[in-house]
């Protein structure tokens, strides 16, 4: 096993694990150096960074940087509307948006993950964000997501990164979690009535690694302009799909940005150089939206490419 710092409650087969795991590399953006990322070669890969980069280091990071991310433009964009909470801006509060999340701030890529100028919804009245935007009705995505970066604590973080995952947080989800999808939902009561539970340290660490998926507008497969969402393929009400790799070579912030930008679309033309990639799988989950808000939620992934 190469040696590094195990981060075991990471899981490269959970998108939320994966997202956390960029998460970390964002959080020392600001940094000269960076860590290095890769994943463990287990039967379920685990996110692995530099052995200089302590657990204890990154939880103190963690609780460093995550609240200044909360207060950045790109997250309280402070524009005196319902879209400071839901992110779903009209044309002029985007361009404004996007003008106020154009520094060197802290967070301020979260906000070309979130959306794109000149992409809106059907109607043409607000933006159309991210495909990786699961909330919808009272669950506000901006809302939350500042809320978890300002309430999450160091026990938060700690058993974000190391395990096991306790789903004892009352806080609200941005559905990233695979245990979100409507199969795991068998239980003895209706889950609909319950609160549900989540992992806040994850969720923190996965809102800094959603900034690692711009997005930008483009044409779906039917030939309409929306918005596209680097890693996500398909339409964006049924039959999306979100893919990601994982890889066992240690990857710089740079080559990680490489290796999402390659393991997406057409995977065929491209699998010859996986493996000289150091990709060690390439995985994939179906994007399920509710016919009623369109709330998201992952499916089971699968593997879609291995090396062996």
């Amino acid at each position: 096993m190469r040696e590094g710092t195990h981060l075991r409650a990471l899981e490269g087969t959970n998108p939320l694990g994966f997202l956390a795991a960029l998460g970390v590399q964002v959080l020392f953006d600001a940094d000269p150096h960076q860590p290095k990322l890769w994943w463990s070669d287990d039967v379920i890969p685990h996110a692995v960074v530099d052995t200089e980069y302590s657990l204890k280091r990154v939880v103190d990071q963690a609780l460093r940087v995550l609240p200044i991310w909360a207060e950045s433009p790109a997250l309280s964009p402070g524009l005196g509307t319902k879209a400071d909470n839901t992110g779903k801006f009209s044309p002029q509060d985007l361009t404004k948006y996007l003008e106020r999340t154009r520094s060197p701030f802290a967070g301020s890529r979260f906000a070309t993950a979130l959306v794109t100028e000149g992409s809106l919804d059907g109607a043409g009245k607000v933006a159309k964000p991210t495909d990786l935007y699961f909330t919808a009705g009272q669950l506000k995505f901006l809302k939350i997501a500042r809320q978890t970066l300002t309430e999450v604590d160091r026990d938060n973080v700690v058993e974000g990164l190391t395990g096991p995952w306790s789903y004892s947080s009352s806080l609200s989800s941005l559905g990233w979690d695979t245990t979100d999808d409507r199969i795991y939902a068998l239980s003895a009561a209706n889950p609909a009535k319950e609160k549900k539970l989540t992992n806040p340290g994850a969720e923190a660490l996965a809102i800094l690694g959603l900034s690692r998926h711009p997005v930008y507008t483009g044409q779906d497969p039917r030939g309409r302009y929306r918005t596209l969402t680097q890693g996500c393929a398909g339409p964006w009400r049924h039959g999306g799909t979100y893919t990601w790799p994982l890889w066992t070579q240690p990857a710089t912030p740079n080559a990680v940005r490489s290796l999402l930008a390659h393991a997406t679309g057409d995977l065929d033309k491209r699998s010859n150089s996986f493996h000289g990639w150091g990709i060690s799988s390439i995985m994939r989950s179906v994007i399920r939206r509710s016919n009623q808000g369109g709330y998201g939620t992952f499916g089971p992934p699968e593997i879609v490419w291995s090396r062996d």
